[in-house]
C-alpha cells in the first residue's frame, strides 16, 4: 500500500464522507424542525453515504490484509443499501408512501440484504470475484486503465453486473419520483424538490461517467460529497424539508374538513378529498377555475371573501342536508404570495345536536334558562308559558328576580353569585310567581357556563316541586298526628287499662282490659318504629364506611339468650368480618333476629345466624339468619319484592320496610329462601370492606328472589 500523500484524491474520499456525515447530524438534530418521516430515511441515506465514501478513503492507507478486508466490506454494505433508502425516501417524500406496506419493504430489503451477505461469505464461494478486488486503491479497469468501477470490475461476473443493474434502477426510480414532484409542485416546494433532484442526479452522472470515462478512483462516493453541499445549501438557504410537499399534502388530506386554497384572483390552486362534495366538478377540472364558479354554495363563499367571519352553508347529499360553516383565512403571512385558505367546517353532527337538543328542551317540562352576569334573562325555554304562564319572549331582558317571592330573593341573589363566582353547580329552592298571581315552590340547579361560547351565561334548570312539597308537608302533619298525639292518646288508654285490671272486676271484663292493653301498647310501638324510619329516611347520608359484623351479632345473640332463654341459638360466626355498609345496619339484623324469635309459634324457637364469603362472589359477605317458625308469608315478600302496597297486599308492620330500607343504604340486598325443614331464612348480601368499592359504584349479588 502507499501513503496518501501519494494520491490526493483519497482527501476527496473523506471528505466526503465527512460531508454525508455532516448533513446526517443536521438532520437527525433538528428533530422540531423536520418531518420524523422524512427525516429518518434521508439521515439513513446519508449516512450510508458516509460510511461508503469514509471506508473507501480508509483502503488507501497502508494496513493490514484483514484490516483492508474489514474497509472493504463496511464499504460495500454502505454502497449496497444507498439506492433501496433513496427510493424509500423518495417515495416518502413524494407522498407515496402508502405504497411502502410492510410486504414491499420487506421485498425491497431483499436484494441489498443479499448482496451484503454474498460479499461476507464470498471467500466461500467467489460469486463476486476477489474479495478484496473492486476495492484496491489502484487496479485495471475493464478498459486496461488504472481505477475501479461503481461496485468493482464488471468482467464476466454475472452476479456482480446483475447487482449493479438493479442499484442503477433503483436509483433511477427515486430520481424520477423527486422530478415528479419538483413538475406538481410550485413556489418553495419547487425550489426544495428541485435541489433534491439534483442531489440524487449527481451520482448517477458520475456512475455513468465511470462507465465511459474510467477514473483513477470510484467516483461515486465523491460525488456524495457534492450532492452533501448542495443539500446542506438547500437545508440552510431554502428550508428543505420545514414543510414537504408530503407534509403540505397530508395536512389537507388528513383534515376531516373540505380545505380549498385559492390564490390571489381567488382561483382554486388545491384542495383535499373532503372538498370534492363542495365542487361542483371533479377536483382536477376545477383547478385554475374561479372559486365562485366551482362551488356548490358560491352565495355562502362570496360573502366570508367579502370580509364575513364566517357563513353557513347546507348541501344536499342524497336526499339528506348537510351543514357547513365556511370560513376564510389569508395566508399572506406565511408564503409571499396574497392566496388563502377556504374552509368548510362540517357541522352537521352539531346541527343534529343542536336540533335534538332543542326538541328535548321544548317538550320538557323543566324551566331551562340562560342569564347573563347582570341575572337578566336572555334565554327561557318555551316550557315557561306551560309551568307558569309567561310568554318567554317577553321576559327577555328581564331581571330573573322579578318573579322571585320577596321573602326568597337575597337568598336567591346569593346563590346566583355563588354560581358566577364558583365553577361547581349550586342547588337552591324558593318560590316564583305565577302569572295567575299565586306562589309556585321550585327546585333550580345553577351552572355557570359564561366562558362556554357557545352559551355564555349561568343556566338555570328549574323544576316545579309545589305538588311534592304539599305532599311532604302532609306527610310531616301525619307523622306528627302518629308520632305525638296517638301516642300520647294511646298513653292514656295505657294507664286506664291497668286501672281496670288492678279493679276488682269479673275476670271476662279483664280480658278485655288485657286486650285494650294489647292493642294500645301494639300501636304504641307502631308509633315507635314509625319514628325510627323517619329518623332513618330523613337524616343525610353519612356515607359508607367499613363495619364489623360478627362482634355485633354476637352482641345481639347474647342479648337474645338472655331474653328468650327456653330459645336454642346456633352460631357459626368467624373470629371476625369487615363489610361495608350504613351505620344502622346493625339495626336492620338486631330487626332480622328478633323477628326470628318474636313471631317464632314453636315451643322450642331455634335461630341460627352465619356470617360467610358469598359463594358466588369472594366481594362479597352474607348474613344468614335462619328460624323454625311459621316463615315470611309469601303475599308480603311478593310486595317486598315489587316495592308497592296495594288495601289488599301490604306487609304487616314496619319492621321488614325498615330493614329493607337501610340495606338499600348499604348498596346491599336482602332475600328470603325457605328453610328445612321449616321456617324461612334471610340472607342479607354486602360488599365485603376487603375489596369493597365506592358507596357509587353500587354492585348486585345475583340470587334467588333479589329485592330492589
Amino acid at each position: 500500500m502507499t501513503s496518501v500523500g501519494q494520491y490526493p484524491h483519497a482527501y476527496a474520499l473523506f471528505a466526503a464522507g465527512i460531508l454525508a456525515g455532516v448533513v446526517t447530524l443536521v438532520v437527525l438534530g433538528r428533530f422540531r424542525r423536520y418531518s420524523r418521516r422524512v427525516r429518518l430515511p434521508f439521515a439513513l441515506l446519508t449516512l450510508s453515504g458516509s460510511i461508503w465514501a469514509t471506508a473507501y478513503g480508509f483502503l488507501f492507507l497502508p494496513m493490514t490484509p484483514s484490516a483492508e478486508l474489514f474497509y472493504a466490506q463496511l464499504a460495500w454494505a454502505g454502497a449496497a443499501v444507498i439506492p433501496t433508502v433513496w427510493l424509500v425516501f423518495a417515495l416518502v417524500y413524494a407522498g407515496e408512501d402508502q405504497l411502502l406496506s410492510t410486504q414491499m419493504l420487506g421485498f425491497l430489503a431483499v436484494e441489498p440484504a443479499v448482496a451484503i451477505a454474498l460479499k461476507l461469505t464470498n471467500a466461500s464461494h467467489g460469486l463476486l470475484g476477489s474479495s478484496l478486488g473492486p476495492w484496491r486503491a489502484m487496479q485495471p479497469d475493464r478498459f486496461g486503465a488504472p481505477g475501479a468501477d461503481f461496485l468493482g470490475p464488471l468482467g464476466p461476473d454475472l452476479v456482480l453486473v446483475a447487482h449493479v443493474v438493479y442499484g442503477f434502477g433503483v436509483a433511477v426510480t427515486g430520481v424520477s419520483v423527486i422530478a415528479r414532484t419538483y413538475l406538481k409542485s410550485s413556489n418553495i416546494h419547487r425550489r426544495q424538490a428541485g435541489f433534491l433532484f439534483v442531489a440524487g442526479a449527481i451520482p448517477l452522472a458520475a456512475l455513468g461517467g465511470e462507465f465511459f470515462f474510467p477514473f483513477r478512483i470510484n467516483p461515486v462516493p465523491v460525488s456524495i460529497g457534492v450532492s452533501s453541499v448542495v443539500v446542506l445549501w438547500a437545508l440552510f438557504r431554502h428550508q428543505l424539508f420545514d414543510i414537504t410537499p408530503i407534509a403540505r399534502d397530508a395536512i389537507l388530506s388528513e383534515m376531516r374538513d373540505a380545505v380549498v386554497v385559492l390564490d390571489e384572483q381567488d382561483r382554486i390552486v388545491e384542495s383535499n378529498g373532503a372538498a370534492s362534495e363542495l365542487l361542483a366538478r371533479p377536483v382536477s377540472e376545477c383547478v385554475g377555475e374561479p372559486v365562485l364558479e366551482s362551488v356548490r354554495v358560491p352565495s355562502e363563499v362570496q360573502a366570508v371573501l367579502a370580509g364575513r367571519d364566517r357563513a353557513q352553508a347546507v348541501v344536499e347529499d342524497d336526499g339528506t342536508n348537510r351543514y357547513f360553516e365556511v370560513r376564510s383565512e389569508p395566508l399572506g403571512d406565511q408564503t409571499r404570495d396574497r392566496t388563502r385558505l377556504l374552509v368548510f367546517y362540517d357541522v352537521t353532527e352539531r346541527r343534529r345536536t343542536e336540533e335534538e337538543f332543542r326538541a328535548l328542551i321544548e317538550n320538557s317540562r323543566d324551566v331551562i334558562t340562560v342569564l347573563n352576569e347582570d341575572g337578566e334573562r336572555t334565554y327561557t325555554s318555551p316550557s315557561m308559558t306551560e309551568v307558569l304562564g309567561y310568554q318567554t319572549d317577553a321576559l327577555v331582558g328581564e331581571p330573573v328576580l322579578d318573579l322571585v317571592h320577596p321573602d326568597d330573593r337575597d337568598r336567591v341573589a346569593d346563590c346566583f353569585d355563588e354560581v358566577v363566582s364558583g365553577d361547581p353547580p349550586v342547588r337552591a329552592e324558593f318560590r316564583v310567581r305565577h302569572k295567575n298571581g299565586t306562589w309556585r315552590r321550585f327546585e333550580t340547579v345553577g351552572v355557570n357556563l359564561l366562558d362556554d361560547p357557545a352559551v355564555g351565561g349561568v343556566v338555570l334548570n328549574s323544576r316545579d316541586v309545589t305538588s311534592r312539597h304539599r305532599y311532604e308537608q302532609r306527610l310531616r302533619v301525619l307523622n306528627r298526628v302518629l308520632r305525638h298525639d296517638l301516642r300520647n292518646d294511646m298513653n292514656v288508654i295505657l294507664g286506664h287499662a291497668d286501672l281496670l285490671l288492678d279493679e276488682r272486676i269479673p275476670a271476662e271484663s279483664k280480658d278485655h282490659a288485657r286486650t285494650i292493653k294489647r292493642k294500645a301498647s301494639s300501636l304504641v310501638e307502631l308509633g315507635e318504629q314509625t319514628r325510627h324510619i323517619d329518623t332513618t329516611l330523613t337524616r343525610g347520608p353519612s356515607g359508607l364506611e367499613p363495619v364489623e359484623v360478627v362482634e355485633r351479632i354476637e352482641a345481639q345473640l347474647d342479648d337474645i339468650e338472655s331474653d328468650y332463654p327456653e330459645a336454642i341459638v346456633h352460631r357459626n360466626l368467624p373470629d371476625e368480618m369487615w363489610v361495608t355498609a350504613d351505620d344502622l345496619i346493625e339495626s336492620a339484623l338486631k330487626h332480622l333476629i328478633d323477628n326470628a324469635l318474636e313471631h317464632n309459634d314453636r315451643v322450642i324457637p331455634e335461630v341460627g345466624v352465619t356470617v360467610e364469603r358469598s359463594a358466588t362472589s369472594n366481594d362479597y359477605v352474607e348474613i344468614r339468619i335462619a328460624d323454625n317458625g311459621p316463615g315470611v308469608p309469601d303475599a308480603e315478600l311478593s310486595v317486598l319484592e315489587s316495592g308497592t302496597e296495594t288495601p289488599l297486599q301490604h306487609i304487616s308492620g314496619l319492621g321488614l320496610w325498615l330493614v329493607q330500607w337501610i340495606i338499600d343504604r348499604s348498596n346491599g340486598r336482602l332475600r328470603f329462601t325457605e328453610n328445612e325443614p321449616r321456617g324461612s331464612v334471610a340472607i342479607v348480601g354486602l360488599r365485603s370492606a376487603d375489596r369493597a368499592a365506592s358507596a357509587s359504584d353500587g354492585g348486585t349479588i345475583t340470587g334467588e328472589s333479589e329485592t330492589d
